[in-house]
């Protein structure tokens, strides 16, 4: 009779042992196979930002590309149509009476023709500025300002910190359009008087701050993705960049980027 007992005892020990095992085993089936899952979801997250970086990268290179042969058209096209007929209403203009009434209308032909030729070129510079490539960021910045710096409605003032050196050209020319970008807004929507712009330049960094004077915006307009926020935080995106705007401020628009580089002492 005991020794009856004992098997049942130790039958039941046995039995308990193993249904902890299984329990074990079971845990940690279950813990591993949720560790497998989220690494996979995780690379398949991955992979999928990695494709839509890609996917943003092409188009904004495409539209660079498009940019840059209409850029290319005006120039050689339309700019050298309009600088031909200019020529040749001169060289007509100086056939006329000065006083008579032909010389004067082909005189206003000829002004208003150099202020179309003017326009063309200013477009053509916008579109692919040949100064970003040969003199840099800031220089072609203020390229862009001139003409609102001429108007006298709106300063703007771009300053450095820290030791600028050069960088890439995809850099360069993302911050670029980001900057167009944001003095098209200042000027069509904030009735801002006063630009400032700095870049301060760190060894793997840059980080640059637009502030203007103006009489801010709707959040909710932006969020709606009004006045062209969505397309720099899509360009700043493909930079491996952040952009951010500033709500604390009562008034006018406070913007930040900070865009990861490597110096290019190719770019001055």
């Amino acid at each position: 009779m005991g020794e009856e007992k004992d098997q049942i005892v130790i039958i039941f020990i046995s039995s308990a042992i193993f249904v902890v095992l299984l329990v074990i085993l079971l845990v940690l089936f279950v813990v591993v196979y949720q560790k497998r899952l989220v690494t996979q979801e995780s690379r398949v997250q991955k992979l999928e930002n990695e494709r839509q970086q890609v996917l943003l990268k092409a188009t904004i290179e495409g539209q660079e590309r498009e940019r840059e042969r209409i850029a290319k058209d005006l120039h050689d096209g339309i700019g050298s149509l309009l600088s031909g007929l200019s020529l040749n209403l001169k060289f007509q203009k100086s056939k006329e009476e000065p006083n008579s009434k032909q010389a004067s209308f082909l005189s206003e032909a000829c002004d208003l023709l150099d202020e179309g030729i003017e326009n063309v070129r200013s477009v053509s510079h916008n579109l692919m500025p040949a100064t970003l490539e040969n003199f840099g960021l800031v220089s072609a910045m203020m390229e862009c300002v001139q003409p609102i710096h001429k108007s006298g409605k709106l300063q703007v003032s771009v300053t450095t910190r820290n030791a600028p050196f050069g960088l890439t050209k995809e850099i360069s020319l993302g911050l670029l359009r980001v900057f167009q970008e944001l003095i098209q807004n200042t000027v069509k929507h904030a009735q801002a008087t006063e630009v400032k712009v700095v870049l301060e330049y760190h060894p793997d960094f840059l980080y640059l701050t637009y502030f203007d004077n103006g009489k801010g915006f709707d959040f909710d307009t932006i969020n709606a993705g009004g006045i062209g926020i969505k397309n720099m935080q899509s360009r700043i995106q493909a930079l491996n960049g952040v952009f951010e705007l500033k709500k604390e401020i009562k008034a006018g628009f406070f913007a930040t980027i900070r865009v990861p580089l490597i110096p290019n002492t190719e770019e001055s």
